[in-house]
């Protein structure tokens, strides 16, 4: 079985706890300052870990109070580095060819997930282990297979490594997998400001039937909006809603610091959601990236799913049993469909699978 391998594998414990240990035992820096060091900040404050300095490389735009490696050296004798981008292997590879002998140890955490109280260890694995495997014999190519494995194999605590070989671009529109054609209603569910429904226009150079942008967070929702307006984009209908399995009015928490916008019992205020079968039934590709409200909204895309068989393009990566319920309920709508697996960051998000007719 696939999962042998897995379970073979270290976990997130024993990987972790030593090279956290190591950490207080020296100053710390850490190198790189974009979207993924927030992360690695809070997750280290998590152990009562506090960097001493961060560091990018000279001429990169920086947070003020960031440095160069020049007065990172200056500072301190000794000093250990954790790498605060998503792609470790790439910053490994820069901070070797530095050849600093104050330099004590270089250390990467992937801490997508831990941040966001997803809770999964090989005790989950093995009770849902019949339904992972079938998810795998679904897979419709080794890379999927691979890709699966990889992502497992990360959140149990085997390290980016086996994602970085798994990489792949073109999230949500990978070539050989997704072929879109002019006569193409898009449903962007999750579309924040614009980004993807911004790509999937520029794919199409505008020849389209239709867009539907579903963002229930109102200042993206607006900018959103703006944006359209402003383009001239023919035939988009933004839809300030969150994605549901029927119409309702849903508690919600917005956006703060690392912590994405979602539906969640304790949010501190609330949102209107809707159905694809109420708003989109004419959908021929569904996009869902809705902070795991993906397997509800599904079920609310269930009628359009089994009468028009749409693309879809569906983020695994929010909650554990989301890697087996999604594929498992897709199939249960069109057993036809075909799935592949893309991993679109060297770290444990941005998981996507993919069901074609």
């Amino acid at each position: 079985m696939f999962l042998d391998k897995i379970f073979e594998m270290p976990g997130r414990a024993e990987v972790d706890g030593e090279a956290l240990e190591a950490l207080g035992r020296l100053p710390f820096v850490l190198y790189g300052d974009g979207w993924y060091t927030p992360y690695m900040r809070e997750y280290l404050a998590s152990f009562g870990l506090k960097p001493a300095a961060c560091f990018v490389d000279d001429g990169c735009a920086a947070s003020p109070g960031t440095v160069n490696f020049e007065e990172v050296k200056r500072r301190f004798e000794k000093f250990s580095v954790v790498i605060a981008f998503a792609n470790s292997r790439l910053a490994g590879e820069k901070l070797r060819k530095k050849n600093c002998g104050q330099i004590a140890g270089i250390y990467a955490f992937d801490v997508m997930g831990a941040l966001l109280d997803y809770k999964i260890d090989r005790a989950y694995v093995e009770r849902h282990k019949d339904q992972f495997s079938a998810v795998n014999e679904m897979l419709c190519d080794e890379l999927s297979r691979e890709t699966y494995a990889a992502f497992l194999g990360s959140k149990l605590g085997a390290g980016a490594d086996l994602l970085h070989d798994v990489l792949r671009k073109d999230q949500y529109f990978p070539e050989g997998i997704i072929k879109l054609s002019d006569r193409e209603v898009f449903v962007d569910g999750g579309a924040y400001t614009g980004d993807t429904l911004l790509t999937f226009i520029r794919k199409m150079d505008g020849k389209y039937a239709k867009c539907y942008a579903f963002e229930p967070e109102p200042a993206a929702a607006a900018k959103l909006s703006a944006m359209v307006s402003r383009r001239e984009f023919p035939a988009v209908r933004v839809i300030a809603k969150g994605l549901w399995d029927k119409a309702a009015t849903l508690r919600f928490s917005a956006s703060e610091g690392t912590r994405a916008s979602a539906v969640s019992g304790a949010g501190s205020t609330s949102i209107e959601a809707d159905t694809i079968d109420s708003q989109a039934p004419d959908a021929t590709y569904i996009k869902m990236d809705v902070e795991g409200a993906e397997l509800e909204a599904l079920k609310g895309a269930a009628a359009t799913i089994k009468r028009n068989r749409p693309k879809l393009a569906i983020c695994l990566y929010h909650k554990p049993g989301d890697l087996f319920e999604i594929p498992l309920f897709i199939k249960s709508l069109v057993p036809e469909y075909r799935f592949y697996l893309r991993q679109h960051q060297p770290v444990s998000c941005e998981l996507v699978l993919y069901a074609v007719p």
